[in-house]
């Protein structure tokens, strides 16, 4: 049984290594019918991962619903139109919020929670000041403006929860660092979105978003599989 178990795992990890490197390649040169074809797939094998490694406990299951609103995101944001941006930008809110609540389960010291308090909103308001500053020169609609803002707060949080679950009891030194590092990708890969619809992009854009999007989902998986 421990053999089999190990070869499953096995198999999940190449074929999530091998759908994210097809996606990675599809968007580094603009290959968009095979960027979007292979794109659900590396989420969908990291649930896959993820139910077969690790028993669902209360602890896990805001994680695993977090994935589902992932995939459900990815594939919303498939078609190019601002209704299904939307869309997909409401359910990776969804993810965003059982991450964060998925995180503060397990609670740290009072004196951790004030400073995460202040760096939150200490980061909105920096958030907003330069939504608003970036949107001048922009031709985004201001009425999606709110939404960005929204969601940027969100996307904050749950990158503070990550970081702060070094503080956490429960949580392994190398969770701890795994669970930061993918709060701060995850964050890093939706400001690079924002700024693509705010007119400031990167070049090769499209694959520095997939790319930090995708290593943060294994680094959020990778540590919640070490918690007990």
């Amino acid at each position: 049984m421990p053999d089999q178990v190990s070869w499953v795992a096995i198999s999940f990890i190449a074929f999530i290594a091998l759908a994210s490197l097809v996606n990675w390649a599809a968007a580094w040169q603009g290959r968009m019918l095979l960027y979007y074809i292979s794109k659900p797939l590396v989420v969908i094998f990291l649930i896959g991962l993820f139910l077969r490694q690790s028993p669902l406990t209360a602890s896990k299951l805001p994680f695993l619903l977090g994935l589902i609103f992932s995939l459900i995101g990815d594939v919303f944001l498939i078609p190019r139109s601002t209704r299904w941006f939307i869309a997909g930008m409401g359910a990776f809110s969804i993810a965003q919020l059982c991450y964060i609540i998925g995180f503060n389960l397990s609670s740290p010291s009072p004196a951790v929670i004030i400073m995460a308090l202040f760096g939150l909103l200490a980061g909105f308001f920096i958030l907003y000041l330069a939504i608003d500053y970036f949107a001048v020169t922009s031709d985004i609609k201001r009425s999606l403006l709110p939404f960005f803002k929204g969601y940027a707060t969100l996307v904050l949080a749950m990158m503070i929860s990550a970081l702060i679950s070094i503080a956490r009891p429960g949580w392994s030194d190398s969770a701890a660092v795994m669970a930061g590092t993918g709060g701060i990708l995850f964050f890093v890969s939706d400001a690079m979105i924002g700024m693509d619809k705010l007119n400031r992009r990167l070049p090769k854009y499209k694959f520095w978003i997939i790319f930090t999007y995708h290593l943060a989902q294994f680094m959020i998986v990778a540590a919640v599989l070490q918690l007990r």
